[in-house]
């Protein structure tokens, strides 16, 4: 599977998209659980907004110059999702996102669920592209049987 720079940049849309529900229902998330906090808006969507550019720079796990075969993506899908925990739990903790383990425990089910929504969209995606693709080649080859006989 080797990804086009179009793939990439669908990719990264998708990863904007779902890191920006995911830092939503943080901020919803620490509003409801601590409504006595004080969160500044401005500072906390800046963040976001540089969590995000981090989830996508580390995509660069994916690159690769020949075609993945599958068992390459499932090896740089499970380093992806530790490294995004390598990351992205640290810059959080300095961020005062989370405080204690069990804090660091439900952040890191998070990032780990919006992978996995990440990754269940992006096959939702490619299904119905596969699936546009393959009635747009039976029409394509029944005209040429229907022009040819």
């Amino acid at each position: 599977m080797k990804l086009s720079v179009e793939q990439i940049s669908r990719e990264n849309e998708e990863e904007v998209i779902i890191s920006r529900h995911i830092m939503l229902s943080t901020f919803f998330m620490c509003l409801l659980f601590n409504p006595a906090s004080q969160l500044p808006v401005v500072s906390f969507f800046g963040r976001c907004i540089l969590f995000t550019l981090v989830c996508m720079a580390t995509l660069v796990v994916y690159y690769s110059r020949t075609e993945l075969t599958l068992r390459g993506w499932w090896i740089r899908t499970i380093l992806h999702a530790a490294l995004l925990e390598a990351v992205l739990l640290p810059l959080a903790h300095h961020w005062e996102f989370w405080y204690g383990p069990l804090d660091a425990i439900i952040y890191a089910s998070f990032i780990l669920a919006a992978k996995i929504l990440w990754h269940l969209v992006n096959f939702g995606q490619s299904i119905r592209t596969a699936t546009q693709i393959n009635e747009q080649l039976l029409r394509r080859q029944n005209g040429q049987k229907q022009g040819g006989v």
